[in-house]
């Protein structure tokens, strides 16, 4: 899923911007699958970022742990640093209910020093759940609108 917003630049350079974000995302767990969304940091100016999340997903470095990451991909612009926030959400019910929420302020890019975690240590690997992320950020320093990123649903066998 892609959200495009427009702040200062044409609709022409949106188009070009979201055609190539259809790159994947740098994850650790090459298993899981990015999603992304574009957003403008300014209205003022024509300045851009990704906001980047994989799927929730089993952790290879922590036994029965289902984890996920948010971070962000610079398009243009002064920015530096994104305060960027990732809950690990289970459904419930008819709706959602929240896990674990991650935050931590990076700069832009990914890799295990440069985004946020959210986990879940499973209580037994025998129930079967349907889990999603929802990552926000908020690019220090410039104002953006409310949208977060809301991966696609994985459904996985941990119990909670």
């Amino acid at each position: 899923m892609m959200k495009i917003r427009i702040g200062g630049a044409s609709a022409v350079l949106a188009v070009l911007l979201a055609s190539a974000s259809t790159m994947p995302a740098h994850a650790d767990d090459h298993h899981s699958k990015p999603a992304n969304s574009y957003q403008a940091i300014d209205a003022q100016a024509p300045h851009g970022f990704l906001t980047k999340g994989d799927y929730a997903h089993f952790s290879h470095t922590v036994r029965n742990t289902v984890n996920a990451h948010g971070w962000w991909k610079k398009i243009d612009g002064p920015a530096t640093h994104a305060k960027i926030t990732i809950w690990l959400q289970v459904k419930f019910g008819s709706g959602w209910k929240t896990l674990d929420k991650g935050v931590k302020t990076v700069p832009p890019g990914g890799g295990s020093n440069k985004r946020a975690v959210a986990n879940w240590k499973c209580t037994n690997l025998i129930a079967k759940n349907h889990f999603r992320t929802v990552v926000d950020a908020d690019i220090v320093g410039y104002p953006d609108s409310p949208e977060k990123l809301v991966t696609k649903t994985q459904t996985l066998y941990c119990g909670i």
